[in-house]
């Protein structure tokens, strides 16, 4: 491989970070829009009462996805032995398994958001999202890194 090559790769591996990111905000919100109605508003009468499934969903479901998303990540290992191409491969599913589990941190504030409609979470939400997709970009130090651990 030469160093241009492996530039290339680097750079595609930062543009599918932050596609990654975008996307998954955006099916997040879709997701929050599409629970919109089974959630109650603070205009509701009895609103703990009309939001309880949602929230409990929500409780069971970000744990058990994250356990699992989590033990992906760890089996995804690299191996020194394995052609480069296949090991940039495997590194670059190692980014979308991570960057989903990182994704996940976000639910309890689009949670908040569509039990108080306030702006500012959303705002709180996208600046969340912005210093998790700033700090986990790939470069070829971390891509270096992994491959030696």
């Amino acid at each position: 491989m030469t160093n241009a090559e492996y530039n290339r790769n680097i750079q595609r591996f930062r543009r599918a970070h932050w596609l990654h990111y975008g996307a998954q905000a955006l099916l997040m919100g879709c997701a929050g829009l599409a629970t919109r109605h089974g959630v109650a508003g603070p205009a509701a009468v009895n609103p703990q009462l009309a939001t309880w499934p949602a929230l409990l969903a929500l409780a069971v479901a970000v744990p058990l996805l994250s356990v699992v998303l989590y033990g992906v990540c760890q089996s995804i290992r690299p191996n020194l032995r394995r052609p480069y191409a296949e090991n940039m491969r495997i590194y670059l599913s190692r980014l979308v398994v991570r960057n989903s589990l990182l994704g996940l941190l976000g639910l309890p504030l689009l949670a908040a958001y569509l039990l108080t409609h306030q702006l500012a979470i959303l705002a709180i939400y996208a600046g969340l999202l912005l210093f998790l997709g700033q700090r986990t970009a790939p470069s070829a130090k971390t891509y270096q890194r992994w491959l030696l651990t």
